[in-house]
């Protein structure tokens, strides 16, 4: 269960590291807001991933314990989406490109809060990934107060990551670093998107 659980939190971390929506949200209020507004951004972004976490497991608790097919239609979907986004991922050749710090109008920290939680609780594919990791960790049979630190820790990873890269985006020499970089961390990626996503179709 262990193995199982650092698999999912990698690949959780993995998709963080992956420039997706609120990566780019997130470099755009960095440089075109200022600081202090790309950090009611981030902690806008992890409440409404916690809040999708929720509803997930939630949702998941309604299903019946012994399974049946409401839960191989949850690995099938869980499973063909990981692949989906992992071989997307790999094939994946974008270039970077980082607008210039901007000495324009700040914003401030509930400005940007109120951005991160509307701009990541209306993307459907949020609750659709965490759907995939969860389902995981239930059908490996991880009790409640397993899958309540799960979703604790991805919830605190999310924020310390955001918050991290809002500072490292201030920098040039980080934002150069990230550009070169990006094709590879696409590939770490798409890796571990595909191994958790065939695993998921196997066990189906």
């Amino acid at each position: 269960m262990l193995a199982l659980f650092m698999l999912v939190a990698s690949t959780h971390f993995a998709a963080l590291l992956s420039p997706g929506p609120d990566f780019f949200l997130l470099i755009r209020a960095t440089l075109l807001r200022g600081r202090r507004h790309a950090d009611g951004c981030a902690s806008g972004i992890a409440l409404a991933n916690l809040l999708s976490m929720l509803l997930v497991l939630c949702l998941l608790g309604l299903l019946p314990e012994e399974g049946g097919w409401l839960w191989q239609g949850l690995q099938w979907l869980g499973g063909g989406y990981f692949v989906w986004l992992g071989l997307q991922a790999l094939a994946a050749r974008r270039d970077l490109s980082l607008p210039e710090d901007s000495a324009g109008a700040r914003g401030s920290w509930r400005a940007g809060f109120v951005q991160g939680l509307l701009a990541s609780s209306l993307n459907p594919k949020l609750p659709i990934f965490y759907a995939g990791l969860f389902g995981v960790l239930r059908q490996s049979a991880m009790p409640a107060w397993g899958l309540a630190l799960s979703m604790t820790w991805m919830g605190l990873v999310v924020l310390a990551w955001d918050l991290l890269l809002v500072r490292l985006l201030g920098q040039a020499r980080w934002r150069n670093w990230l550009g070169r970089r990006v094709v590879w961390l696409d590939r770490l990626c798409g890796a571990l998107l595909l191994a958790l996503g065939v695993w998921l179709l196997v066990e189906a």
